[in-house]
């Protein structure tokens, strides 16, 4: 008796742990190529990033010597791949879109270039491509990668 509640008990030990373990390795291995293609396409533009950062399905990383931000998307780096010349963006803010008090919809980063506006998005409410973290938390991503951009952005 003893050791058919032994049996069971690692069963469902092994129904629980095994697909958690697996989504675990897949997000990481995922992130982890996807920062490894934008380290490569940058180097090919020249461009020396730091601290790549992997927000929801945003890969996002900034050369602050020449002063260049590149982002792309976690499910298709090489094709999503661009590039932003900082010196050419005129402000950088953080914005979110409020479906109510207590929901987002939408959370990123919005440049205004002198040719028009760049949103970068972290969250999107009806994506379903990708792993995704929760929108407050992106919305705290945002803020702080505006704090890192603004010293780079041409006084005017």
């Amino acid at each position: 008796m003893e050791m058919n509640t032994t049996l069971i008990g690692i069963i469902i030990l092994l129904l629980i742990f095994v697909p958690v373990g697996y989504l675990i390795l897949n997000t990481t291995g995922q992130d982890k190529r996807a920062k490894k293609t934008v380290s490569q396409l940058s180097q090919t533009k020249g461009i020396q990033v730091k601290n790549i950062e992997v927000i929801g399905n945003c890969v996002i990383a900034v050369d602050e010597a020449s002063k260049k931000l590149v982002y792309t998307s976690k499910t298709n780096p090489s094709a999503d791949f661009k590039v932003v010349d900082m010196a050419e963006v005129r402000d950088c803010r953080a914005k979110s879109i409020k479906q109510s008090e207590k929901t987002l919809d939408w959370v990123g980063l919005e440049l205004l270039e002198k040719t028009g506006r760049v949103e970068i998005p972290f969250y999107i409410e009806n994506d379903e491509e990708g792993y995704t973290k929760d929108p407050f938390v992106c919305l705290q991503d945002a803020k702080r990668w505006e704090g890192t951009l603004r010293p780079l952005l041409k006084a005017s």
